[in-house]
């Protein structure tokens, strides 16, 4: 019966060591992109651009997105639920935003949890240094700071995949924009920073999400005659 003893001592030991670690979770991630502060700003301050690199969008196919508020700045809110979903369900709400430099985000978890997020873009040699940040306050007790370990890695992780993902998608329009450029063989029209296959990425969601694709198909119709007769040109 000694063994009994040693494992409850044990566990109570291991309690308490959760107070050794703070309550409070920070991290940060960051990568540079060879696009300027003014190219890289709509898709951190806008969440259905968000969406288009997130590094949680396609976790869940069946998760719901709700868009509400302004498109853009502070007051946009994005809400998510997932039903027997392990994202969960929550609220994004922009509640400060500096044009082409940073965009602080709340967020409220299903649980009750809060948290912060932040987008800060400093130009750098001609492109941009994107740092996303997170705080949260996990709670004084122990088995919250435990947790608290298993959050900052969980999301650091999905912040580093999350920050690839957007330097793939805005660095892809340097080599489209020079595609169309050889082929068109015309200097005087400007080129924009934003890419058809930026454009339908946008769209994301696999196939027979009723509701995300919804959203998104109303995001679409705002697409520019130009857009409309290029599709008519094609072959």
């Amino acid at each position: 019966m000694r063994w009994i003893l040693y494992i409850f001592v044990f566990l109570i030991l291991l309690l308490l060591a959760g107070y050794l670690f703070p309550r409070e979770v920070s991290l940060e991630r960051s990568i540079y992109i060879d696009k300027p502060p003014q190219t890289i700003f709509p898709y951190v301050n806008d969440y259905r651009k968000f969406n288009s690199w997130s590094p949680w969008r396609h976790i869940d196919p069946a998760m719901e997105y709700k868009y509400s508020g302004p498109e853009t700045g502070v007051g946009a809110t994005m809400s998510w639920h997932g039903e027997n979903s392990n994202e969960g369900s929550g609220t994004q709400t922009i509640i400060a935003s500096t044009p082409d430099s940073t965009v602080l985000n709340k967020l409220n978890f299903g649980d009750g949890s809060e948290a912060s997020a932040e987008f800060r873009l400093m130009p750098q040699n001609g492109g941009t240094q994107v740092v996303w940040s997170f705080n949260t306050d996990t709670g004084g007790g122990p088995r919250e700071r435990w947790m608290g370990l298993a959050i900052k890695k969980m999301v650091g992780e999905s912040y580093e995949q999350g920050l690839a993902k957007l330097k793939q998608l805005m660095e892809s329009s340097t080599k489209t924009e020079g595609a169309n450029k050889e082929e068109t063989n015309d200097t005087s029209n400007s080129v924009s920073d934003i890419p058809s296959d930026v454009d339908d990425a946008m769209g994301g969601g696999p196939q027979g999400v009723q509701s995300e694709m919804q959203n998104q198909q109303q995001e679409e119709a705002g697409e520019t005659p130009e857009n409309e007769e290029q599709k008519e040109n094609q072959p």
